[in-house]
């Protein structure tokens, strides 16, 4: 049986953590903080429910689901720990109110999405310690991509939607298949031989979802995911990270060459859509292609990780086992 002492710290721990969760609540579902480009003020909440309606964000939706799963699985860990106290804490508490007053009167979202961050991570140190707010550090790392960033679509995505027609366009002429680009729009050359016009076999524009962007941010929590889980250390952790870019631009890049030899084969219609702008049921469904092909991709390259550094499978992994199993017997 537990002693009282402890039942009653466990009691104390619960209230500080309810009144900490009830101002978390109170500061984002409550207290209507900014206006954005409308007339009155909205919560954080609203502004989040607003914002994961449109496609790009959506994953954000269930980051808060996906963080709970992380911090219970490791839940046993933490009890083990002991509960300690760290006043730097307190100053990130004071520091995360503080940018919440100043993006209150700046009228500004993104200030009460990293209050938010800070006060979780302020209030981790703060009641319970270092030692135990380290094991949550990827749980909290993760609900960063709950919060939506619209201004990186408007920074990054027309250099995206470029980058996609180049390389492409490029893929397409070295495999014999003579192109044109133009803008961000991507079109078969004129053939006078066949009586072909520029775009008979193919024309497609290049638009914001098809840049890469609408799949990029949600990639970017899978493959953040999948390198936390498959890989060990934090170095090879990261090194597999790094490569959720360039393959989010081949598979998307990969999407884009099938849209284009299926409206080859089948015609632009079929594949692509109409003239007036309706999208085909084949190139909604080529969306899903995006995910398969990156999760080959990171599943590709943590195997080349593991076979230069060593790991399940590999050849360097499989030495090392033979010589713990030799020494034993």
């Amino acid at each position: 049986m537990s002693s009282p002492q402890k039942t009653s710290s466990h009691i104390r721990s619960a209230i500080v953590v309810g009144l900490a969760a009830a101002a978390i609540v109170l500061l984002m579902a409550v207290q209507p903080y900014a206006a954005g480009y409308g007339h009155f003020r909205r919560t954080l909440l609203a502004e989040l429910l607003m914002r994961w309606k449109d496609p790009t964000w959506q994953h954000g939706a269930l980051m808060p689901f996906i963080v709970g799963w992380l911090v219970w699985r490791r839940r046993q860990e933490v009890s083990r720990l002991p509960e300690t106290s760290n006043r730097g804490g307190f100053a990130l508490v004071v520091l995360a109110l503080l940018l919440y007053f100043a993006g209150f009167r700046a009228n500004n979202f993104y200030c009460g999405y990293a209050t938010v961050m800070l006060l979780l991570a302020g209030g981790s140190l703060w009641l319970q310690g270092w030692l135990r707010s380290r094991v949550m550090l990827f749980a909290w790392l993760m609900l960063g991509f709950m919060w939506p960033l619209p201004f990186l679509e408007e920074s990054i995505g027309y250099q995206m939607r470029l980058m996609m027609v180049k390389t492409s366009g490029f893929v397409l002429n070295t495999l014999g298949v003579e192109s044109l680009v133009s803008g961000t729009a991507l079109q078969s050359m004129p053939n006078l031989e066949l009586g072909r016009k520029a775009g008979d076999l193919f024309s497609v524009g290049i638009a914001a979802p098809c840049s890469g962007m609408r799949s990029l941010f949600a990639l970017l929590v899978v493959g953040a995911l999948f390198s936390y889980f498959r890989q060990r250390s934090l170095g090879r952790r990261l090194a597999l990270f790094s490569t959720i870019l360039p393959i989010a631009i081949l598979a998307n890049m990969t999407r884009i060459l099938v849209l284009i030899f299926a409206a080859m084969i089948f015609g632009q219609d079929w594949a692509i859509g109409d003239a007036q702008k309706e999208v085909s049921a084949f190139h909604e469904l080529t969306g899903i292609l995006v995910f398969l092909v990156a999760l080959l991709l990171l599943q590709g390259a943590s195997w080349v990780l593991n076979q230069l550094c060593g790991g399940p499978g590999s050849r360097r992994g499989r030495v090392v086992s033979r010589q713990v199993v030799s020494s034993v017997t």
